[in-house]
């Protein structure tokens, strides 16, 4: 359920010229909703983080919030934070820098060299905007925020589930050709 306002100001009036030459007139609409649509959909899988863990989903939960209502400066620093407590879960020493755990990702597998430089860039926004007072665009938060989710979508979602398939997939069969050719003299 929701409650739209939707007023105009008798005062407020827009001027401008139809196709004919015609001036107009017009009092444009302010349109408030209740609540306020989110800006962002949560990506499907979001309620399953809740799963792979509270606090990283509460995190998440929070920065969307922020990213709604348009506080972008917010917002990045909870993407910052949000990448810190993924690499908590992941095993990596909280205690290490930034550099260190992305570092650490890359080193155990859990990401590559251009994912690492991408997250380099969402961890510098987020202590610029923590420390510097950075404010990114609506564009540049999105992107970050885009990087992030693609990252915490492969380490807690589908890579679990994949890695978890592996233990069905039948083993490779050796050929017999080439066990016969070594077996015969």
């Amino acid at each position: 359920m929701f409650y739209e306002n939707s007023s105009w100001n008798s005062e407020d009036i827009h001027r401008y010229y139809d196709a004919m030459g015609q001036e107009q007139y017009e009092n444009p609409r302010e349109i408030t909703t209740f609540p306020k649509p989110e800006a962002k959909t949560k990506p499907v899988w979001f309620d399953a983080m809740q799963k792979a863990d509270p606090q990283l989903h509460n995190i998440l939960s929070q920065m969307y919030v922020a990213y709604d209502n348009q506080a972008y400066i917010l917002t990045a620093i909870g993407l910052r934070t949000a990448l810190d407590r993924a690499t908590e879960v992941l095993g990596i020493d909280p205690a290490k820098t930034f550099d260190e755990k992305l570092d650490e990702l890359r080193n155990g597998g859990w990401i590559g060299q251009t994912e690492r430089d991408i997250l380099a860039v969402v961890t510098d926004a987020g202590s610029a905007a923590a420390h510097r007072g950075w404010e990114p665009g609506s564009r540049e938060v999105s992107d970050l925020l885009t990087s992030l989710e693609v990252f915490l979508h492969r380490a807690f979602i589908v890579g679990q589930k994949a890695l978890g398939i592996k233990s069905s997939i039948p083993a490779k069969q050796k050929r017999l050709a080439a066990a016969a050719k070594k077996t015969t003299p």
